[in-house]
Parts: structure tokens; sequence; C-alpha cells
């Protein structure tokens, strides 16, 4: 049996960003993925590289998502050189629309405070319907205004996961797919996963299994209340390009959709 570095249980989006930093930086890393049978997150993800409005009662988690926006852009190239994978990623900055004018105090005054409290690192605008068509000529008669600021952008999640696990494999990790994981334990200085006809040793273990951690957290003394959270995103066939920015309910794919 293979003594790894790191055994990352789960090959998502999260999994496998943190897989491929590992290998990256020289470690002996093993990927156990139970496939497309998962429920991944990517494939329900709306896809935005999104700042404004994160953070209001934890302003540093604002701070932290600024740095995460900000490198973005060197992510994809390397993913780009290492693997020949785009994410798409695109910063020309966002909308978060309103439709009355309370709405736009409301939204004024929550990112009013989010910028002060990061010292002004966050920076933002509010832009009336006149403004707002400027930059959308498409907006309705119903929508009031938006938020607008210059860290917000979008990704495809699911080239993101493509280019990951190739960059993965690239920097010389394992990818081991199969069965659900059913026990993770501890055996001296070490842990042992187990699934169905297979066992994996690893002197580390990372828990990126979503709803599975439920399971596996408890069996090394971890809490992982997580819970199903069901929500919705439809998906249009390819048409001309119209959306040049995102926004909060809307964004159009490189394809198209």
């Amino acid at each position: 049996m293979n003594i790894y570095d790191f055994a990352v249980v789960g090959g998502g989006l999260v999994g496998s960003a943190i897989a491929y930093g590992l290998a990256k930086a020289g470690h002996r890393v093993a990927v156990l993925d139970e496939g497309d049978v998962a429920y991944r997150a990517s494939r329900g993800n709306f896809g935005l590289v999104w700042v404004q409005g994160k953070g209001l009662e934890i302003p540093s988690y604002s701070q932290w998502s600024m740095s995460s926006a900000s490198l973005w852009h060197s992510l994809s190239e390397e993913l780009w050189e290492l693997t020949g994978v785009a994410t798409q990623h695109q910063a020309p900055g966002g909308v978060h629309l309103c439709y009355s004018q309370k709405e736009m105090e409301l939204r004024q005054a929550d990112l009013t405070s989010l910028a002060k409290a990061t010292d002004g690192q966050f920076d933002f605008a509010m832009l009336d319907h006149e403004q707002l068509r400027e930059m959308i000529p498409e907006i309705g008669e119903s929508v009031t205004g938006a938020s607008w600021s210059r860290w917000d952008g979008h990704a495809n999640p699911l080239y993101l996961l493509r280019g990951l696990q190739a960059g993965f494999l690239r920097c010389g990790g394992t990818f081991l797919p199969g069965s659900r994981v059913r026990r993770v334990h501890q055996s001296g200085d070490s842990f042992v996963i187990e699934r169905e006809g297979e066992r994996v040793q690893a002197e580390r273990v990372v828990l990126a299994a979503g709803l599975g951690n439920r399971l596996l957290a408890p069996q090394v003394g971890l809490h992982a209340p997580l819970v199903p959270n069901r929500g919705e995103i439809l998906v249009t066939e390819r048409m001309r390009p119209l959306l040049n920015l995102p926004t909060t309910y809307l964004r159009q794919t490189g394809e198209g959709s």
C-alpha cells in the first residue's frame, strides 16, 4: 500500500484546488473521488468571482475575498499554460440590481459600512437607471439602479474543475476514482482511508467530500453539521453576446448560454 503525504477525500472544486496546490508544492498527494455520481457543487455553481456584499458582518472575510479575486487572473493564466484549459475568467466588474429606491438606499448603506470596515480597500459605486443602461442597454424599466464594484468577475466552474484536475496530474498527483469513502481512521502517525476494495494510507487527510463530511468528520474527531441547500439555476440556449459583465442574478458564459 502506497503512503502519501496527503490524501484528499473528494475531487470537486475545493478538493481539486487543495490537491493542485499541494502537488505543485512538491507533496505526494492522492485524490479519492467518488466520480460523477457525486453531488458536485461545480455542476450547480453560478460561477461568480464575487466580492461586493461579502463580509458585511465579518469584514475580514471581505478582505479575504478581495485577496482571492486579485489572484484569479494569475491562476487562470497558470492553468492555461500548464494544461491548455481556459477557465473563461473575466473581471470586468459586476453589478447587483436593485428594483426600488429603498433597495438602493439599503444597498448603499451596507456597502458604505463595508468600505469603512476595510479602511477603503473595498470600493464601489451606485448607478442610477441611466448610468446602468450605459453598461447594460437591455435592462428593463423595472430596474431602479445597481451597485457596481471593480472587484467582481466570473468564470466557468466546469472548466475550472477540469483545469485543476489536469494541473494536479501534471504536477505528479495521483487521482483515484472509485466508490465512496466509508471510513477514515488513525493508524499510528498516519491515517487509513477505506472504501470498497481499497485502502489508502497518508500522513495527513483533507476532507473535501461535501455532504459526505457529515459521516467522515466525526471519525477523526471533527464536527461538520452540514445540511443540503437546494437552489435553482436556469441555463438558456446559446445566444449572441448580450451581457458584457456579470450580475448577481444573470450572467452569460463564454459559450453564450
